[in-house]
């Protein structure tokens, strides 16, 4: 979270003594060193708590930083070569090339020690915190001590229930505790509880806070960025709807695991409350109310005048009161800033290095604003003048005068991708001097006045997270990730409601309200005459809406649709926009190698460390 100055210092040698990690620990599940400050000295008044679980924010921002990356498990966004460039973020989250090479190596799941690691830091942080927060809590005697306190203890069950929720999305079966370690000899002891069981955990974890924290309206100014009981309610809604779509699709990875179509409507209707309460109890709001905004003209560009979608995934709009829970950067010059601007921007957006690129899967899936339906595919090619080519611009903007009606498309394809002839403010490298000018996308021609998309391979790049205003480095950003927004939950809440009665007009109200904000019509009839025509509608929205923030490579895993969109033996090809064949996914794959993307590798070193631990099926 954005720390606010005064306690900087304080917080630094907090962490220093009792959190920092050593870089060559032999300690299993990331163990925190035991040399604690003493009791007498820490632990005496609430601060002391907050302070101390400014930590375990802090390893949960570490985490989830990067979950963008799991958009790669999608057809809609590709990386470049993350085994030899992108190496220093892959080393702090583990998440390492999502689509490059999945079956290099092993692929995807042959690659997350890290993330293990820092899933079981978080565990270890909150607990070590709640040893202390529930001692404190019974010996306190003020009444609004003793509730700072049960809000603190909240808020590291909701931050422990994050990192159990990931390590059984990623690994299934996984060792649960909800103690102290005591040093290796008791991490020895431990074997893998069954998912049925660590789930239920989480549930009473986020149940627990759901009593304790405050509502999101209560928050000052000076503690935002803290968990909420409507983040707390969100995120209890999402493990049930992930566990109802687990029990109604199966995952035969996990040895014992049973569908269970019964089980599946109950969660979803348990979800769905839940979700109802975010949407109906707090008083949230789209950003700008769901407004488009203005499409802006692109010969005398300005961002200001880019769609209201684009302006939400820029630091101005990180409170609104559609975030319901973010990792929070802080920057310049303070050590916590983001890599938003380094992985998604280009070398004319402060030095950005292009890392994760749209597809010209994505581009596909933006409809047109008179129909509301797709149009036919870009054709490749280097003619501009190829009608529906790739890097024709008439294939997505009319060509008119009046900048309200230039769009051919979803505004929100605007707000997230450029293409050719689409430009943006040149920042320089330092991002801290006034924009230099502003500087066209022609793929093929990085030449003086072009952008410079450094080595992306798709004939696409980001505007989605990419910052126009000089406010310091490529890595020294201040702009929160979103890991729960209003947008998400609203259609979260229609996947649940669908399951258990089928469409209605409450959940088409809901999509259209999210489909307003791309300027596009409500949704036709015969897209919502069905369960599963409103579920293909609710699909449509999470890709288009939600894109590179994470959701939907984790989606198509709980609806086991690898095998749907990267058929065997042919896979799913990629090509750039003029043309070029980029590569295969999932070519003349086997059973195995999808069987090793819906369930991971248990790390090797912890299992050589606690051989008690047994490895998932796919990789015996």
């Amino acid at each position: 979270m954005k720390i606010e100055l005064k306690y900087f210092k304080k917080i630094a040698i907090i962490l220093g003594i009792l959190f920092i990690i050593p870089a060559c620990t032999e300690d299993l599940l990331d163990q925190s060193p035991r040399n604690e400050i003493s009791s007498d000295q820490f632990w005496q008044s609430p601060d002391d708590a907050i302070t101390a679980t400014y930590g375990v924010y802090h390893a949960a921002r570490l985490l989830f930083r990067f979950d963008y990356m799991y958009d790669g498990f999608s057809p809609y966004g590709r990386y470049r070569n993350l085994r030899n460039s992108f190496e220093n973020i892959e080393n702090e989250t583990g998440v390492s090339d999502p689509t490059g090479s999945f079956l290099a190596g092993g692929g995807i799941g042959d690659n997350f020690d890290m993330t293990w690691k820092l899933c079981y830091r978080i565990v270890n942080r909150a607990n070590y915190v709640l040893s202390y927060v529930d001692r404190m809590i019974e010996e306190e005697t003020n009444a609004e001590a003793k509730n700072e306190l049960r809000r603190i203890r909240g808020e590291n069950y909701f931050l422990r229930s994050l990192a159990y929720f990931r390590l059984i999305t990623l690994w299934g079966d996984v060792p649960y505790y909800d103690y102290v370690l005591d040093g290796n000899d008791d991490a020895y002891t431990l074997t893998q509880m069954p998912i049925s069981d660590v789930k239920d955990m989480i549930i009473k974890d986020l149940d627990s806070a759901c009593v304790v924290l405050p509502d999101p309206g209560s928050i000052p100014s000076g503690q935002r960025g803290r968990a909420t009981q409507a983040s707390a309610y969100g995120f209890r809604g999402k493990v049930k709807l992930y566990w109802a779509s687990w029990k109604k699709n199966g995952w035969p990875e996990i040895e014992g695991f049973l569908q269970d179509d019964a089980e599946a409507q109950v969660y979803f209707a348990e979800a769905a409350s839940d979700f109802g309460k975010v949407i109906n109890d707090y008083g949230l709001q789209l950003f700008g109310e769901g407004d488009p905004g203005t499409y802006g003209d692109n010969d005398n560009f300005d961002p200001n005048q880019l769609p209201m979608y684009w302006h939400l995934f820029q630091f101005g709009a990180e409170y609104s009161s559609e975030i319901i829970f973010s990792v929070q950067f802080a920057g310049p010059d303070l050590e916590q800033g983001d890599w938003l601007t380094r992985g998604f921007g280009n070398r004319h957006t402060i030095n950005g290095q292009v890392f994760y690129a749209p597809s010209h899967h994505l581009v596909n899936r933006y409809q047109l604003i008179e129909t509301g339906d797709f149009a036919p595919p870009v054709v490749f090619g280097k003619d501009v003048n190829l009608i529906n080519g790739a890097i024709n611009p008439l294939t997505y903007e009319r060509d008119t005068t009046d900048v309200n009606a230039r769009a051919l498309r979803d505004w929100r394809m605007k707000a997230t991708i450029m293409w050719d002839g689409q430009r943006c403010l040149w920042i320089d490298a330092t991002g801290l001097l006034p924009p230099l000018d502003t500087v066209e996308l022609r793929w093929g021609d990085k030449s003086s006045g072009f952008i410079d998309y450094d080595d992306s391979d798709m004939g696409y790049i980001y505007r989605k997270w990419v910052r126009q205003e000089p406010t310091g480095g490529r890595t020294d950003g201040s702009q929160d990730f979103y890991m729960m927004r209003l947008a998400d939950v609203f259609l979260m809440y229609a996947e649940a409601k669908n399951e258990t009665e089928g469409p209605s007009q409450e959940l088409v109200d809901l999509l259209n309200r999210i489909r307003v904000r791309g300027n596009l019509p409500g949704l036709a009839p015969d897209k919502y005459d069905s369960k599963e025509s409103f579920f293909d509608a609710i699909e449509q929205e999470r890709i288009v809406e939600l894109n590179a923030e994470g959701h939907i490579g984790f989606d198509i895993r709980r609806w086991r649709k690898l095998e749907e969109i990267y058929p065997s033996p042919q896979g799913l090809a990629f090509y750039d926009t003029h043309g070029s064949r980029d590569t295969e996914v999932f070519l003349n794959a086997t059973p195995q190698d999808y069987q090793r993307m819906y369930l991971f590798k248990i790390p090797p070193d912890e299992m050589e460390r606690n051989t008690k631990l047994r490895q998932n099926k796919p990789w015996l």
